[in-house]
């Protein structure tokens, strides 16, 4: 049965009881119109501690949507961060990769230069022992003091040629150091354009982690609002329902009200009132007549024992005098 549904039935059956009591006596149809406001009083209770269940969920529940947004708040600054660094090595490594392509453009022509040079790897490292023989047929010369002529001038010849050898040779080292360097560097350039993927591919990761933390409390987020948002409608619903059942209340104790009039009876109020009044009236009489009681006494009037006890019990009195 549904709220509207369950009202309804309230409201039908307050009519009949209220019906019903006019054709009972006085005291049994004000006794069964209290019976009925004391249940009805009691669904009322039952229906707000449920509807009280329902707000602290509720805003337990709304309380958890502020931490979950916070939290994807936070999640979203993180990868954010973290995805400015991962543009910085991006940029840092494409650079790295333009320095490393240009380097390799130089190595490249160093190696053609090589070729057109006529320069073998083979030759690299020739000129020490170059050195030595050109020294060593140059010694010879100089100390050889019985040389024909024509010995002289095959040793010239053989000096020159080796000349020139070495001459290659030190063009070749030349181009060996300069293609070591650039070998060297474009491995570095490589090196560092490698370490910056890799820094990409492990923020990248880190970043994603962040984004999907931060879809994850969204989404549980929302989900836990929707509910939230539910409670909130049934706590409306309920308190409708409260609403009209206070009514259905103020029916019945009107008609309980007049009956009781009809019958001379109290209510709870009236007779707590009228006790007052009566207390009151009491207290003023009792002093007025202490007052009465203490003139008399003042004045050398012998007094009985109730009338030294009213004195003292309203402090006009000790029992030493």
């Amino acid at each position: 049965i549904n709220l509207a549904e369950e009202l309804l039935e309230i409201s039908k059956k307050a009519e009949e009881i209220l019906k019903e009591v006019q054709n009972l006596p006085g005291s049994e149809g004000l006794n069964k119109l209290r019976d009925y406001r004391k249940d009805l009083i009691t669904e009322v209770r039952d229906i707000e501690k449920s509807r009280n269940k329902l707000r602290n969920d509720r805003d337990n529940k709304n309380q958890n949507v502020k931490e979950l947004f916070s939290k994807a708040k936070e999640a979203r600054e993180k990868r954010d961060a973290i995805n400015e660094d991962v543009k910085l090595n991006k940029a840092l490594r494409d650079l790295r990769k333009e320095d490393a392509d240009k380097a390799f453009g130089e190595l490249e022509k160093i190696e053609d230069s090589m070729k057109e040079k006529g320069i073998s790897p083979k030759d690299f490292g020739k000129r020490v022992k170059l050195s030595k023989q050109i020294r060593d047929l140059e010694m010879k010369i100089q100390t050889t003091g019985n040389l024909k002529p024509q010995e002289e001038r095959e040793l010239i010849e053989r000096i020159e040629k080796l000349s020139l050898k070495l001459d290659e040779v030190e063009v070749a080292d030349e181009v060996r150091d300069a293609l070591r360097k650039n070998r060297k560097t474009l491995r570095q350039l490589r090196g560092e354009a490698l370490s910056h993927h890799k820094e990409v591919q492990k923020l990248a990761i880190i970043s994603q982690n962040h984004h999907d933390e931060m879809i994850a409390s969204i989404k549980e987020a929302r989900t836990i609002r929707g509910e939230a948002d539910s409670h909130h409608q049934e706590i409306i619903k309920i308190s409708k329902e409260i609403t009209d059942l206070r009514k259905e209340i103020n029916r019945i104790s009107a008609e309980a009200d007049r009956i009781r009039k009809e019958l001379g009876q109290e209510t709870a109020a009236e007779r707590k009132k009228r006790k007052a009044e009566e207390a009151a009236k009491e207290e003023e009489e009792l002093e007025t007549k202490a007052e009465d009681v203490l003139e008399r006494y003042q004045s050398g009037e012998k007094l009985g024992f109730e009338e030294f006890k009213l004195l003292i019990s309203r402090g006009l009195l000790t029992e030493n005098d």
